[in-house]
């Protein structure tokens, strides 16, 4: 009797080869592969702690991969930036990756690069016109002037360029948003912060107080960051609101030639100084 079972349970084994293999391989998986139930390397499941999604929004880790950027990475944003209409695969390259942090630390230079830069050049056209008042025999009046640092310039332009990156971009979102496009928020201030780096030399070079050389390079320097923002929101642009587009384009580049004005006439317009009233 022990032979029998014995024999029919070696009978039943070879049988069914595929069972005890098949439930040898559902218990455990081969030696180098992924469990079928594995997320992909470059995701987090929900509760990890590496995921930001889990944080509420006034928690810092939330937007933890806004900040998830090195240096080449940033050299290369602000380095597309400055070839304007020459990039227009910057919104392509970082669609899956914007970061805020190239754009708020653009802003935040540009801010006082600005100021710094418009009180010394204003400075400068002040001792100017001592010199052309003193050659003209009329040293006492322009002497009993002093010149004085404008900090209003500096919270001035703080409104001015957080506002137009963030505030201004707050709103392209939602208008986009309005069309049903996909776009994230964070891609449009990507687009916005890295646009104004371009000024940030400009201003350097509009301290030189010749007016139309502050006019040429304001001139460039709007005209090649706006052609930067267009041809990369253009298409999703038109991909969201193709009936619409040349208008929202044309808003958002009647926007930027008023900032590029702006600067000019309000940091870089030297009042009283003889080469201003002479050319602006």
């Amino acid at each position: 009797t022990e032979s029998n079972l014995n024999s029919s349970t070696v009978t039943g084994q070879i049988g069914r080869p595929g069972t005890a293999a098949a439930a040898a391989a559902g218990s455990s998986p081969a030696a180098g592969s992924r469990p079928a139930t594995a997320p992909p390397a470059n995701t987090t499941l929900p509760g990890d702690p590496d995921d930001p999604n889990q944080y509420p929004f006034w928690n810092v880790r939330r937007y933890r991969p806004l900040f998830n950027v090195d240096t080449k990475d940033v050299v290369w944003r602000v380095g597309s930036s400055f070839l304007g209409p020459l990039k227009p695969d910057f919104m392509a390259v970082t669609m899956a990756s914007p970061d805020l942090y190239g754009p708020f630390w653009v802003a935040t230079t540009l801010i006082f690069v600005t100021a710094v830069a418009g009180n010394y050049a204003d400075f400068i056209a002040f001792k100017s016109e001592q010199k052309a008042a003193a050659a003209g025999g009329d040293a006492g009046s322009i002497h009993e002037r002093q010149w004085y640092t404008d900090y209003a310039k500096m919270s001035f332009s703080a409104l001015l360029f957080y506002d137009y990156v963030f505030v201004l971009g707050l709103a392209l979102y939602f208008a986009l948003r309005w069309f049903k496009s996909e776009i994230k928020l964070s891609n449009v201030w990507c687009i916005y912060g890295y646009s104004l780096t371009i000024f940030i030399p400009m201003a350097f070079v509009c301290i030189v107080p010749i007016g139309w050389v502050r006019w040429l390079v304001v001139g460039l320097a709007t005209g090649m960051s706006g052609l930067f923002i267009v041809s990369n929101l253009k298409q999703t642009i038109y991909d969201a609101a193709p009936a619409r587009a040349l208008m929202l384009l044309g808003i958002i580049a009647g926007i930027h030639a008023a900032l590029g004005l702006l600067l000019r006439l309000y940091f870089f317009h030297y009042r009283g100084a003889p080469e201003a009233a002479a050319s602006g």
